[in-house]
């Protein structure tokens, strides 16, 4: 029975190369495992597409919610004391929500962060 090789273990076998003096052999072990991380599709399209469109909702949701209560938010998150932490967690929850989207959104047409 083989076992796959994690990130980590390769990291730790490239060193123990490295410190053993065998440099090119380090080097493989590294290249290899980024050929891998390039050539291995990271995202399945139909899950992908679902939360892309549950986290664009979400995220309309959301903004519906704000504009349509406008007054009792004003209300609410201007009273001061513990009510300061109302805008705080508002924003926290729409970075998330709308970051969310952004980024499954941009990984379904394709545009991934570039590796190193």
């Amino acid at each position: 029975m083989s076992a796959k090789l994690t990130s980590f273990d390769r990291a730790m076998m490239a060193i123990t190369y490295a410190e053993a003096g065998e440099h090119e052999t380090a080097k493989e072990i590294v290249s290899s495992e980024r050929k891998e991380k390039i050539m291995k599709p990271t995202h399945n399209k139909g899950a992908l597409a679902l939360k892309t469109l549950v986290f664009g909702a979400a995220s309309l949701s959301l903004y519906y919610i704000v504009f349509t209560h406008v007054d009792w938010i004003t209300t609410e998150f201007t009273k001061g004391g513990w009510h300061a932490a109302y805008p705080v967690c508002t924003a926290l929850i729409f970075s998330f929500v709308h970051g969310a989207f952004a980024s499954n959104f941009l990984s379904l047409i394709g545009l991934e962060a570039k590796g190193h």
